[in-house]
């Protein structure tokens, strides 16, 4: 469903001018904000320029098209000229003519949500330019509808004087915009670098403190390993001595003695299981030990 706002043909060069200013009036009367207000009247310029300088004159059409968000504001511009040869190449930006044609249709495409775009040697061109609706508008039908054809009536048209004017004042708002967010996409930079060269430095450090836990590994691997060998030899003097007295082939012991070098070949028996786990874990971190699964009960 759309409903017609506003139409004005294009005879001479003024209506361009006056089709610019319907164009912002019906954006703010729509709910458009100051800079939506700008693109739109921008667009529907470039293009009712196009439809004079190449057609010779043509109709420029405001309608809202649906009953239920978003609704779309929808500027049909229509002429009966030759039509617009290379179409495709233009609106993908390939096409390069000297008088300028088609720079105002792709800056159209760009400051409006959706161009569409009919043209035939027969049958002219037809252009129609769409932009949502701000999600906060109200919905608009009939009696909106109404009341924004009366405001319209209302407004008196201004001489182009006073609608290049207004256009300047729209220019230089959009470039103190675009300085302001300039100087704060500068100093955002400057707070990028100044994050970056604490990352830096923060990652400089890491590796640095890395270099030291793995020095102090190598060297805790080294001592284990080089300790559990130190400690190999001894245990297992210790050990064979205790099972030789054990055996009894020097002699026979009593019984306190058996029960003193049971003792001593226990705590060598524990001592040398320690050494090995030390070796095992020695091997486990450097990487040379061999797994090998088995089936044990828990219990």
């Amino acid at each position: 469903m759309s409903l017609a706002l506003f139409s004005l043909v294009i005879r001479y060069e003024r209506d361009v001018v006056l089709a610019r200013q319907r164009a912002r009036q019906i954006a703010a009367l729509v709910g458009f904000d100051t800079q939506d207000q700008t693109r739109i009247a921008t667009a529907v310029s470039e293009i009712a320029r196009n439809a004079f300088e190449y057609a010779r004159g043509g109709k420029v059409e405001f309608a809202v098209e649906g009953i239920t968000r978003p609704q779309i504001l929808s500027v049909r511009i229509e002429d009966q000229g030759p039509g617009i040869a290379r179409l495709a190449d233009i609106l993908a930006g390939r096409y390069e003519s000297e008088t300028g044609m088609g720079v105002g249709m792709i800056g159209a495409q760009r400051l409006m949500d959706r161009l569409e775009v009919q043209s035939g040697a027969a049958g002219g061109t037809c252009v129609v330019l769409k932009k949502l609706l701000p999600p906060r508008t109200p919905l608009i039908g009939t009696e909106a509808v109404a009341r924004v054809q009366a405001a319209l009536a209302r407004q008196q048209q201004s001489d182009p004087f006073e609608e290049v004017r207004q256009q300047n004042q729209e220019l230089l708002a959009a470039l103190e915009e675009l300085t302001r967010r300039g100087d704060e996409l500068t100093a955002v930079n400057r707070e990028l670098e100044d994050t970056n060269r604490g990352v830096v430095a923060l990652y400089a450090e890491l590796d640095e403190k890395a270099e030291h836990l793995r020095r102090a590994d190598e060297i805790k691997t080294r001592f284990i390993s080089n300790l559990s060998h130190e400690f190999r030899t001894p245990v297992n003097s210790i050990q064979a001595l205790a099972r030789m007295l054990l055996d009894e082939g020097d002699g026979s012991l009593g019984s306190e003695q058996q029960r003193q070098v049971t003792f001593i070949r226990r705590a060598a028996d524990a001592l040398s299981e320690l050494v090995n786990d030390l070796l095992d874990l020695a091997k486990s971190e450097a990487g040379k030990i061999d797994v090998r699964p088995a089936r044990f009960d828990v219990g």
